[in-house]
């Protein structure tokens, strides 16, 4: 059975892009801006997209027998799940402020 060493799992990449949405996000507080929301819709469509194409690649190789480790494909396909659930729930929050927004008559 092969092991996957934990530095190769989370990386420096992962936490430095932590650390940026941190920054950002303390950033937006002192100024006052909650965010750029294109910015936001974006990062959760690119998100969605990485842990699409990581669960196609994982299922690719499981189909060539190239995977020995069958719960990193488990745990890409949890993260997929998670992140178009995300993804559908903020399309719905947009829509309904938009339909609340429209309904106001302004």
């Amino acid at each position: 059975m092969f092991i996957v060493p934990m530095n190769s799992i989370i990386g420096t990449t992962g936490i430095s892009s932590v650390a940026g949405n941190a920054a950002n996000a303390a950033t937006a507080a002192e100024t006052g801006i909650a965010g750029d929301f294109k910015n936001v819709l974006q990062d959760v469509i690119n998100n969605v997209e990485e842990t699409e194409a990581a669960t196609k690649v994982d299922a690719y190789n499981l189909s060539i027998g190239n995977m020995d480790d069958m719960h990193t494909m488990m745990i890409n396909t949890a993260k997929a799940d998670v992140a178009l659930q995300t993804m559908v729930q903020l399309r719905n929050k947009v829509l309904e402020a938009y339909q609340t927004v429209m309904n106001t008559g302004l």
